[in-house]
């Protein structure tokens, strides 16, 4: 079986190869990097969720056909709900297990910001800065900071604008949804209504910590993969 590993805003794919110290061998993990970040920074920085829904199907056709699972942290559980949504359209293989960490369903109004597009960069550079929202520290070369700051209002942009419900798309496996307590985008928020966007199982797992919960928890948070997955 395949974890493919979808990325938070401004955050690089691979940061989630760290689990595979904690899972087993058996289970292949797969970073599911975007367009135009990171190590495809040559590639077209793409601006929307839906452009880069399409783009991971097209980069990882010939794994999307084996059997798979996704975990998706802040920005990435829009990732996974459009991908889920582009491959039921496209008759293409869905995956065995969903897992859905740090965020509210697409489908409720929990922002951010109040008007994205009327939040300039530096706004939204201070806001996750001071909540503990981004990973990126800061670094001393001014041009790659300007490439990380643009990365990540770029994606918070287009995690922002998007929605969908679960008209839209209805998850036909078990979910798995995980979130610290301490984080701030979780204050006023039920996770458990990411119930409403499966027909199997839903269960929630709270963590002690804040938006990054997994740092401190990774390896109960890969005993609850495991056993998710059968292993």
């Amino acid at each position: 079986m395949i974890l493919f590993f979808l990325p938070h805003a401004g955050g690089s794919a691979k940061s989630y190869s760290s689990f595979k110290r904690f899972l087993p061998k058996e289970l292949t993990v797969v970073p599911m990097e975007l367009s135009g970040r990171f190590t495809r920074s040559s590639e077209p920085l793409l601006d929307t969720v839906q452009g880069c829904a399409e783009d991971l199907i097209k980069k990882h056709s010939e794994l999307l056909r084996e059997d798979y699972a996704l975990f998706g942290h802040s920005m990435g559980t829009v990732l996974v709900t459009e991908l889920v949504r582009q491959a039921k359209e496209k008759g293409l293989a869905l995956p065995k297990h969903i897992f859905l960490s740090g965020k509210n369903p697409p489908d409720e109004d929990v922002h951010c910001f109040e008007n994205i597009d009327e939040a300039a960069d530096d706004e939204i550079v201070s806001y996750f800065s001071a909540n503990s929202l981004s990973t990126a520290a800061p670094v001393p070369d001014e041009e790659l900071m300007r490439t990380l700051n643009r990365i990540l209002c770029t994606d918070v942009r287009m995690a922002e604008r998007y929605s969908a419900s679960p008209e839209d798309i209805t998850f036909g496996c078990d979910i798995t949804v995980l979130y610290g307590q301490e984080d701030p985008l979780m204050q006023n928020v039920d996770m458990n209504s990411w119930s409403r966007f499966t027909s199997g199982s839903c269960q929630v797992y709270p963590f002690s910590g804040g938006h990054f919960y997994y740092q401190q928890h990774k390896e109960d948070v890969c005993g609850i993969i495991k056993e998710k997955l059968g292993f």
